[in-house]
């Protein structure tokens, strides 16, 4: 009988903490939207940064220094915002506000880096 009232009892602990730990906040339609403008983002920045790259290949002299910098800073600034991104995907709801600030900042940063 004891072992019957054991079992019972582990059963509704478990049943408990799945039932508990099921009840997280669900993205929403806006968190969808984000990451969506986000990775629409990356891929336009990629593009200018293609650009960028044929003229720092096709530049000579000081100009060609002048764009490499550029363009490293950029491609710096585009991983950084990579991995913010990254982060703000799998962040669970309740710290996405946060995680979507710094991610904004992040592609702050990278616009102003590829001088758009």
């Amino acid at each position: 009988m004891y072992k019957t009232l054991a079992l019972g009892c582990a059963l509704a602990g478990a049943l408990a903490l799945t039932v508990g730990c099921n009840n997280a906040p669900k993205p929403t339609a806006k968190h969808d939207d984000a990451l969506t403008a986000f990775d629409k983002a990356l891929a336009d920045f990629d593009k200018k940064a293609d650009e960028l790259k044929a003229k720092v290949e096709k530049a000579t002299g000081e100009e060609k220094k002048k764009l490499e910098g550029t363009w490293k800073e950029a491609t710096e600034k585009r991983a950084a915002a990579q991995k913010k991104l990254d982060e703000l995907k799998k962040a669970a709801a309740e710290k996405w506000d946060g995680a979507e600030k710094e991610t904004k900042e992040a592609f702050a940063a990278l616009k102003k880096a590829i001088g758009d």
